[in-house]
């Protein structure tokens, strides 16, 4: 198993914590995602690169969001997992099955599909006003992993891929 290491993580959540979360966003997190975030909430992975092995440059995970811990006063903040699902949603920019879990450092996303359990590289940067939602939605995700475990263990140190 390719175990990662996070630093700079925010205070440990416990499964209430994780709980809420599924309320906020109507959906029943996959079972690794919730052992991964009781471990470890959030922060700068020591494994930081996803590369596909195909015609994509691989990207780098700059960092995983947060939980909200219960009763935090900034549970809205979009550093954090269900503030920034919430507000990302409500101005339509991801599809609705799409939960922002880290970011490259160009403030892109990396998501996991709340239907299928997929993952996702979501570039926020493609948008065109000219085009339709749906159409930009379309247009900016690639598939990265069929699971946020696979995700978690495909990630590389950066001397491991060649950039």
């Amino acid at each position: 198993m390719n175990s990662i290491k996070l630093s700079r993580s925010e205070p440990t959540v416990c499964m209430s914590d994780l709980g809420i979360l599924e309320s906020n966003i109507g959906q029943q997190l996959p079972e690794f995602f919730k052992d991964f975030y009781l471990k470890q909430n959030g922060g700068i992975s020591d494994k930081d690169w996803w590369d596909s092995g195909d015609e994509y440059e691989p990207v780098r995970v700059k960092k995983f969001k947060s939980v909200a811990v219960s009763g935090a006063d900034d549970a809205a903040d979009t550093r954090l997992l269900g503030g920034c699902y919430v507000e990302m949603i409500s101005k339509n920019v991801i599809p609705q099955t799409f939960m922002p879990f880290a970011i490259d450092d160009g403030v892109n996303f990396f998501c996991l599909d709340l239907t299928d359990g997929n993952v996702c590289f979501y570039a926020t940067d493609s948008f065109d006003p000219e085009n339709s939602f749906a159409a930009n939605h379309a247009k900016a995700y690639r598939w990265l992993a069929s699971s946020f475990d696979a995700f978690v263990e495909g990630l590389k140190d950066e001397s491991e891929i060649d950039l």
